[in-house]
């Protein structure tokens, strides 16, 4: 029994060395394999002194995944919202804009700036009239999004539209 213990002893830390040599060049990402593979290979080790090392790679695992796992900050202000949804146009994200636009509506910010990035969000969803409704609106509580309007590279497919052309000028 003792040799077994000795053989799975050696072996756990052999491959737990490894992972914290890993762990100290900072390869997080390396390292946390490393140390889930040892959790899941020996978690039904019979031995203690094998457990133990096992559990302290659990330890080193939650430390990397923390290294590697980025966080979500979620934005609160009503400018770090409207970038977040504009970054999510920007980048034809169409379905985490959407979630931004129900954030907005819960927190009830209907400035001109939030109507004039829905119209482009409709507007890049192919969704003409949408967009050029909204675009109305936000002209409506601010002019200035005639001059944004008409500079949007966005909405350059519309400079030939009629109902586009009307509201703008």
């Amino acid at each position: 029994m003792k040799l077994k213990e000795d053989s799975q002893l050696n072996e756990i830390s052999k491959k737990f060395s490894g992972a914290v040599k890993k762990f100290t060049k900072r390869e997080y990402k390396e390292a946390a394999l490393d140390f889930g593979n040892i959790i899941e290979g020996y978690k039904d080790s019979e031995f203690y002194s094998v457990l133990e090392i096992q559990a302290r790679a659990k330890s080193y695992k939650n430390i990397c995944d923390s290294k590697t796992v980025r966080k979500k900050i979620e934005p609160e202000t009503e400018e770090s919202i409207l970038n977040e949804l504009l970054f999510y146009i920007r980048t034809n994200e169409f379905i985490e804009a959407e979630k931004i636009i129900k954030k907005l509506e819960t927190k009830k910010i209907n400035s001109s700036y939030s109507i004039y990035l829905k119209s482009l969000l409709a507007f890049r969803m192919e969704d003409i009239d949408s967009a050029l409704g909204l675009l109305k609106k936000a002209i409506a509580k601010d002019e200035k999004y005639k001059i944004i309007a008409n500079n949007e590279p966005d909405l350059q497919d519309l400079q030939e539209n009629e109902e586009f052309l009307a509201i703008i000028e």
